[in-house]
């Protein structure tokens, strides 16, 4: 009597012969046994707006940017700031030796002290006739003289006080104390940060689009994922003969001062809206040699197949121009297993803002001008 492993043996070239004469039959895929539901998971399409965003490469810089230099030759003294400190308008961040300057404003002031006696006493005079009107002019001239004399050396040692021209944040320090420097030396670069400008161009059809007071999105290498506000304030108003584009610049506020001069940033400037906008997820759209269509299911959850034409895309997103209406209801994922006239069961029917959390949808960039 054969044992049971031989028969099995036996069994097996039986089965794989079957097996294979099904394949043959059913074709490459086997359809579900018939009434039996195929499960898919659908969305109801709800209309929203669809902000129509275009991308630009932009750099930023600061609001002012200037590189310190003394107004006269000396020599250094005293240096009144720590390298990458903020400072204020009017600080004072090097003085330059001064002993001639205070001098001199001392001979001033003291001659400023003898003409105004003078004057007193030719005044007194003038009562009681005692003296000429030539001479009291003189002695009202030489008054003059003295006091301009007096400015003259303040502004004399005020310059060997190099000052912040505005608030902002101070760089590296090119000089030391000690060292001797000249009108033409620059010192410091100073910065204002706590606002930067991002600059971009656009083609020349962008003149249609930008607009003062327009918003921007910046997105920066550094910080994956985080947007910073912008706003525009310059559109540049003639083209760049060579690149045939326009200049644009936004004010980003950074009072926190994350965002440095000189970062490279990705601009998404809103160059368009549309009301009512049909959204579909890209996984419900189907593509063959008859076209693009989706699968919509009526209310007994019968799907059929519908043309559509599609417009902009954004990530994971497309939108319909022609073939939906709001309410529909379409399969959103096993789009392939689906049969004309077919009934499915389905897993859920959120609405598409439902699933994306219902915030308002951007075009992809680029799309715009």
């Amino acid at each position: 009597m054969p044992s049971r492993r031989a028969a099995r043996r036996g069994l097996r070239p039986f089965a794989l012969a079957l097996a294979a004469l099904g394949a043959a039959c059913g074709g490459a895929e086997e359809a579900p046994p018939a009434g039996l539901e195929v499960t898919v998971e659908a969305v109801r399409i709800e209309p929203e707006l669809l902000r129509d965003v275009a991308t630009f490469s932009g750099q930023l810089s600061a609001e002012n940017s200037v590189q310190v230099k003394s107004e006269t030759s000396g020599i250094v003294v005293e240096i009144g700031f720590a390298e990458g400190q903020p400072v204020a308008r009017g600080d004072v961040l090097f003085r330059l030796r001064d002993d001639e300057q205070v001098a001199r404003l001392r001979e001033a002031e003291a001659n400023l002290r003898l003409a105004r006696h003078m004057f007193e006493r030719t005044k007194e005079l003038a009562t009681r006739e005692a003296v000429s009107q030539a001479q009291q002019d003189r002695v009202a001239a030489d008054l003059a003289v003295a006091e301009a004399r007096v400015d003259l050396a303040r502004v004399g040692l005020e310059r060997t006080r190099v000052r912040a021209p505005f608030d902002g944040v101070v760089g590296m320090r090119l000089v030391s104390p000690g060292g001797r420097v000249a009108s033409k030396d620059a010192l410091v670069q100073i910065d204002a940060v706590d606002r930067l400008q991002v600059t971009f161009a656009m083609s020349e059809r962008g003149i249609l689009v930008a607009r003062e007071g327009a918003p921007v999105e910046l997105h920066v290498s550094p910080y994956p994922g985080e947007v910073f506000p912008g706003e525009v304030f310059f559109i540049s108003p003639a083209l760049d003969p060579a690149t045939r584009r326009v200049i644009v610049k936004a004010w980003v506020p950074n009072s926190d001062r994350r965002l440095r001069p000189g970062l490279f940033a990705n601009v998404d400037l809103e160059v368009g809206q549309r009301e009512n906008a049909l959204l579909v997820p890209e996984s419900a759209v189907v593509f063959d040699q008859e076209g693009t269509y989706v699968w919509r299911l009526d209310g007994e959850r019968v799907a059929s197949r519908v043309p559509v034409e599609l417009g902009l895309r954004k990530p994971g997103v497309v939108e319909v121009q022609l073939g939906l209406k709001p309410g529909d209801t379409i399969v959103s994922a096993g789009t392939h297993k689906v049969v004309a006239g077919k009934k499915v069961a389905l897993v859920a029917t959120p609405s598409l803002g439902q699933a994306r959390g219902g915030a308002p949808a951007e075009a992809a960039a680029g799309q715009g001008t």
